[in-house]
Protein backbone atom coordinates (compact mmCIF):
# COMPACT_ATOMS: atom_id res chain seq x y z
CA UNK A 1 0.00 0.00 0.00
CA UNK A 2 1.32 3.57 -0.72
CA UNK A 3 0.29 5.26 2.22
CA UNK A 4 0.25 8.98 0.67
CA UNK A 5 -1.80 7.81 -2.18
CA UNK A 6 -4.36 5.86 -0.08
CA UNK A 7 -6.49 9.30 1.33
CA UNK A 8 -5.13 9.78 4.94
CA UNK A 9 -7.61 11.21 7.31
CA UNK A 10 -7.81 11.71 10.90
CA UNK A 11 -8.29 8.89 13.24
CA UNK A 12 -12.03 9.77 14.32
CA UNK A 13 -13.06 9.87 17.96
CA UNK A 14 -9.99 11.72 19.17
CA UNK A 15 -7.82 8.65 19.47
CA UNK A 16 -4.23 10.95 18.97
CA UNK A 17 -3.69 14.14 17.14
CA UNK A 18 -0.78 11.66 14.92
CA UNK A 19 -3.15 9.00 14.18
CA UNK A 20 -4.57 8.70 10.87
CA UNK A 21 -7.02 6.00 8.49
CA UNK A 22 -5.67 4.69 5.49
CA UNK A 23 -7.93 2.69 3.06
CA UNK A 24 -6.58 0.42 0.15
CA UNK A 25 -10.03 -1.55 -1.06
CA UNK A 26 -11.41 -2.82 1.97
CA UNK A 27 -8.80 -2.83 3.71
CA UNK A 28 -8.62 0.14 6.65
CA UNK A 29 -5.39 0.73 8.33
CA UNK A 30 -4.26 3.06 10.84
CA UNK A 31 -1.23 5.19 10.40
CA UNK A 32 0.86 6.73 13.65
CA UNK A 33 2.94 9.35 13.28
CA UNK A 34 6.15 9.32 15.98
CA UNK A 35 6.31 13.31 15.40
CA UNK A 36 8.45 13.52 18.59
CA UNK A 37 10.15 11.18 21.36
CA UNK A 38 7.70 9.84 23.87
CA UNK A 39 8.61 9.58 27.32
CA UNK A 40 10.63 6.46 26.09
CA UNK A 41 13.19 8.77 24.25
CA UNK A 42 13.70 7.79 20.26
CA UNK A 43 12.65 4.30 20.89
CA UNK A 44 9.21 4.89 22.02
CA UNK A 45 7.85 3.47 18.46
CA UNK A 46 10.34 0.46 18.62
CA UNK A 47 9.18 -0.33 22.18
CA UNK A 48 5.05 0.25 21.12
CA UNK A 49 5.56 -2.21 18.01
CA UNK A 50 7.13 -5.03 20.49
CA UNK A 51 4.56 -4.76 23.07
CA UNK A 52 1.96 -4.73 19.85
CA UNK A 53 3.41 -8.26 18.47
CA UNK A 54 3.89 -9.77 21.67
CA UNK A 55 0.27 -9.57 22.70
CA UNK A 56 -1.58 -10.39 19.96
CA UNK A 57 -3.74 -12.74 20.07
CA UNK A 58 -3.70 -12.51 24.71
CA UNK A 59 -5.59 -9.03 24.71
CA UNK A 60 -7.03 -7.04 22.09
CA UNK A 61 -3.95 -5.20 20.32
CA UNK A 62 -3.90 -4.09 16.72
CA UNK A 63 -1.80 -6.05 13.91
CA UNK A 64 1.42 -4.53 12.89
CA UNK A 65 1.56 -4.50 9.25
CA UNK A 66 4.57 -2.04 8.66
CA UNK A 67 7.23 -0.33 10.36
CA UNK A 68 9.76 2.65 8.92
CA UNK A 69 12.18 3.82 11.33
CA UNK A 70 13.06 7.90 11.44
CA UNK A 71 15.21 8.84 8.79
CA UNK A 72 16.41 12.46 8.64
CA UNK A 73 13.07 14.73 8.82
CA UNK A 74 10.86 12.06 8.73
CA UNK A 75 9.57 10.58 11.73
CA UNK A 76 8.99 7.13 12.69
CA UNK A 77 5.99 5.75 11.13
CA UNK A 78 3.76 2.85 12.55
CA UNK A 79 1.06 1.01 10.04
CA UNK A 80 -1.91 -1.05 11.89
CA UNK A 81 -4.58 -2.58 11.51
CA UNK A 82 -8.08 -0.96 12.64
CA UNK A 83 -9.57 -1.84 15.52
CA UNK A 84 -13.19 -1.55 15.87
CA UNK A 85 -15.10 -0.25 18.88
CA UNK A 86 -15.50 2.72 20.54
CA UNK A 87 -14.22 4.56 23.54
CA UNK A 88 -15.20 3.18 27.01
CA UNK A 89 -15.34 6.64 28.40
CA UNK A 90 -17.87 8.00 25.43
CA UNK A 91 -19.93 4.86 26.22
CA UNK A 92 -20.34 4.77 29.72
CA UNK A 93 -22.76 7.71 30.04
CA UNK A 94 -24.91 5.63 28.09
CA UNK A 95 -24.68 2.18 29.80
CA UNK A 96 -26.92 0.25 32.43
CA UNK A 97 -25.92 -1.34 35.24
CA UNK A 98 -26.79 -4.36 33.89
CA UNK A 99 -24.28 -3.40 30.71
CA UNK A 100 -21.52 -2.13 33.14
CA UNK A 101 -21.13 -5.05 34.75
CA UNK A 102 -21.21 -7.24 31.42
CA UNK A 103 -17.95 -4.44 30.05
CA UNK A 104 -16.49 -5.04 33.58
CA UNK A 105 -16.29 -8.43 33.35
CA UNK A 106 -14.50 -8.60 29.99
CA UNK A 107 -12.25 -5.98 30.99
CA UNK A 108 -11.48 -8.22 34.45
CA UNK A 109 -10.81 -11.06 32.15
CA UNK A 110 -8.29 -8.48 30.13
CA UNK A 111 -6.59 -7.16 33.09
CA UNK A 112 -6.22 -10.90 34.59
CA UNK A 113 -4.13 -12.03 30.77
CA UNK A 114 -1.92 -9.01 30.85
CA UNK A 115 -0.92 -10.49 35.09
CA UNK A 116 -0.05 -13.58 33.29
CA UNK A 117 2.43 -11.75 31.14
CA UNK A 118 5.83 -12.48 33.40
CA UNK A 119 8.37 -10.42 33.42
CA UNK A 120 12.02 -11.01 34.98
CA UNK A 121 12.12 -7.53 37.18
CA UNK A 122 10.43 -4.85 37.68
CA UNK A 123 11.12 -1.39 35.38
CA UNK A 124 10.98 0.50 32.28
CA UNK A 125 11.63 -0.72 29.06
CA UNK A 126 13.94 0.21 27.50
CA UNK A 127 14.46 -1.15 23.46
CA UNK A 128 12.65 -2.84 20.67
CA UNK A 129 14.04 -6.44 22.82
CA UNK A 130 11.89 -5.00 26.04
CA UNK A 131 15.28 -5.31 27.72
CA UNK A 132 13.93 -4.20 30.92
CA UNK A 133 16.30 -1.02 32.92
CA UNK A 134 15.20 -1.48 36.65
CA UNK A 135 13.72 0.64 38.99
CA UNK A 136 16.26 2.52 41.25
CA UNK A 137 15.97 0.81 44.42
CA UNK A 138 12.71 1.08 46.61
CA UNK A 139 11.18 3.08 44.03
CA UNK A 140 8.68 0.33 43.38
CA UNK A 141 7.37 -2.77 45.52
CA UNK A 142 9.78 -5.80 45.53
CA UNK A 143 7.96 -8.71 44.14
CA UNK A 144 6.68 -10.84 40.92
CA UNK A 145 7.12 -8.34 37.87
CA UNK A 146 4.23 -8.61 34.96
CA UNK A 147 3.12 -6.13 31.72
CA UNK A 148 1.58 -3.30 33.32
CA UNK A 149 -0.33 -1.20 30.56
CA UNK A 150 0.72 1.59 32.98
CA UNK A 151 -2.52 4.11 32.17
CA UNK A 152 -5.37 2.06 31.53
CA UNK A 153 -8.01 5.14 31.73
CA UNK A 154 -11.47 4.34 30.12
CA UNK A 155 -10.51 6.68 26.98
CA UNK A 156 -7.70 3.52 26.35
CA UNK A 157 -10.49 0.39 26.07
CA UNK A 158 -12.62 0.38 22.99
CA UNK A 159 -15.76 -1.69 23.51
CA UNK A 160 -18.44 -3.33 21.42
CA UNK A 161 -21.47 -0.83 22.23
CA UNK A 162 -23.74 -4.03 21.32
CA UNK A 163 -21.65 -7.05 22.41
CA UNK A 164 -20.28 -5.43 24.98
CA UNK A 165 -17.05 -6.52 24.63
CA UNK A 166 -13.19 -5.18 24.79
CA UNK A 167 -12.10 -4.65 21.52
CA UNK A 168 -9.20 -2.68 21.98
CA UNK A 169 -6.49 -1.51 24.45
CA UNK A 170 -5.04 1.50 23.24
CA UNK A 171 -1.91 3.49 24.09
CA UNK A 172 0.86 1.57 25.62
CA UNK A 173 3.47 4.47 25.99
CA UNK A 174 3.18 3.84 29.88
CA UNK A 175 3.79 0.57 29.42
CA UNK A 176 6.26 -0.91 31.95
CA UNK A 177 7.35 -4.20 33.91
CA UNK A 178 5.40 -4.20 37.34
CA UNK A 179 2.99 -5.42 40.07
CA UNK A 180 0.46 -7.64 39.30
CA UNK A 181 -2.74 -5.73 40.07
CA UNK A 182 -1.56 -2.27 38.89
CA UNK A 183 -4.05 -1.82 36.20
CA UNK A 184 -6.57 -3.33 38.56
CA UNK A 185 -6.31 -0.67 40.86
CA UNK A 186 -6.20 2.39 37.88
CA UNK A 187 -9.67 0.77 36.83
CA UNK A 188 -10.93 0.95 39.87
CA UNK A 189 -10.05 4.63 40.63
CA UNK A 190 -12.52 5.62 37.57
CA UNK A 191 -14.87 2.71 37.28
CA UNK A 192 -18.49 2.94 37.64
CA UNK A 193 -19.61 0.63 40.49
CA UNK A 194 -21.31 -1.68 38.72
CA UNK A 195 -18.45 -1.70 36.12
CA UNK A 196 -15.65 -2.02 39.06
CA UNK A 197 -17.04 -4.99 41.34
CA UNK A 198 -17.62 -7.11 37.84
CA UNK A 199 -13.71 -6.43 37.02
CA UNK A 200 -12.90 -7.52 40.18
CA UNK A 201 -14.68 -9.82 40.42
CA UNK A 202 -13.26 -11.51 37.35
CA UNK A 203 -9.81 -10.55 37.97
CA UNK A 204 -10.35 -12.58 41.44
CA UNK A 205 -11.49 -15.28 40.13
CA UNK A 206 -8.27 -15.71 37.91
CA UNK A 207 -5.71 -14.19 40.37
CA UNK A 208 -8.00 -14.22 43.83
Amino acid sequence: MDLFDSGLRPLPGGRSESSFLAQAGDEISVVRLWVRPDRRGSEGYAIEVALMTLLRGIVPVPEVREVRRPVGDMPALVVTGFLPGERLDELLPLLSDEQLAAVGADVGRILARLAGVPMLRAGEFRDAELIVAPFPPGERTAGRAVLVHGDLTAARLLVDPVRLRVTGVLDWEAAHAGSPGDDLASVLSWAPQPLADAARAAYDGVWG
